[in-house]
């Protein structure tokens, strides 16, 4: 029996083609692919913060932790986020034998580590740095690089303020000394995010666009 002669293969031609068209592909995807990547996991890190702060606010407003504490340690490469507080019996002892409620970064002054995050990802302040809230705002106090800071103004011209954290990639904080920048002028672009907060807990979400923070 005769073998069928006529089969074909690819042309060195078609191969180049192919190729062409792949490698083509492939420059206009992977960079469209590591910027969604990017701006992904800024935008889960960002969620897990806002968490965090709702968590332990819900608990001091609760009262089974009176006075709780928000600690933001920036690293090289990540971010670590631990949130504690004050028993309501070490709370009460404090109050009646005159010793101050102050934001203390020393973990020995808290009674409860509720939680203990890691993020890759790089924040605006380069030190150490606190919220604490309480019932009512009583004792509501910031310390470190998050104390005074610059203000921002967000969604509306109006709307302005001093309590935020920004959270961006760390190519993009590289440019402004492995802090993320603060202002278009100053070197911010996409991905960014921002999380702002009350005295009293309430927490916002915002996300850098070319024409400011948009309110997510």
């Amino acid at each position: 029996m005769l073998q069928d002669q006529n089969i074909k293969g690819f042309t060195l031609l078609e191969l180049l083609v192919v190729i062409s068209i792949v490698a083509i592909v492939s420059a206009v995807g992977i960079p469209n692919f590591m910027d969604y990547n990017k701006d992904r996991v800024l935008r889960a890190s960002t969620e897990k913060v806002v968490n965090m702060i709702n968590s332990i606010n819900t608990q001091s407003q609760r009262g089974s932790l009176p006075f709780v504490q928000v600690y933001i340690k920036p690293n090289s490469g990540s971010t670590q986020i631990i949130t504690r507080g004050l028993s309501r019996s070490a709370y009460t002892n404090r109050l009646n034998s005159g010793n101050p409620i102050d934001c203390y970064t020393s973990s020995s002054f808290w009674t409860s580590e509720v939680e203990n995050k890691t993020y890759d990802v790089a924040i605006h302040i380069d030190r150490e740095s606190s919220i604490c809230f309480s019932q009512n705002g009583t004792h509501y106090k910031t310390l470190g690089k998050i104390k005074n800071q610059l203000r921002v103004t967000l969604d509306e011209p109006s709307n302005a303020t001093d309590q935020y954290i920004i959270l961006c990639t760390f190519d993009n904080a590289k440019k402004n000394g492995g802090k993320c920048p603060i202002s278009i002028s100053k070197g911010l672009e996409k991905p960014a995010y921002l999380v702002e907060w009350t005295r009293f807990g309430n927490v916002n979400k915002f996300r850098w666009s070319r024409n400011g923070w948009t309110r997510m």
